[in-house]
């Protein structure tokens, strides 16, 4: 076996190796930036709704207090 050959037998499977890690972290990077939009999403979703419970318990204050003057008259 030539020097050559055996820098192919050695190099070659590295650098097949490298690659595949290479675009293995490439791709688990792509997967954390979609995972953190999720993230952005369901925070701002979390927001919407904290707005609309607010708003939902403000009604119903509301109907507390109409309820208490229909209850005197």
């Amino acid at each position: 076996m030539t020097d050559t050959q055996l820098f192919l037998a050695i190099g070659l499977p590295v650098f097949a190796i490298m690659m595949n890690f290479l675009a293995n972290t490439m791709q688990f990077n792509s997967m954390n930036a979609r995972f953190t939009s999720l993230e952005n999403r369901f925070a701002s979703f979390e927001a919407r709704f904290d707005v609309l419970v607010g708003k939902v318990i403000d009604i119903g204050n509301r109907l507390t207090r109409v309820e208490a003057i229909l209850e005197r008259h």
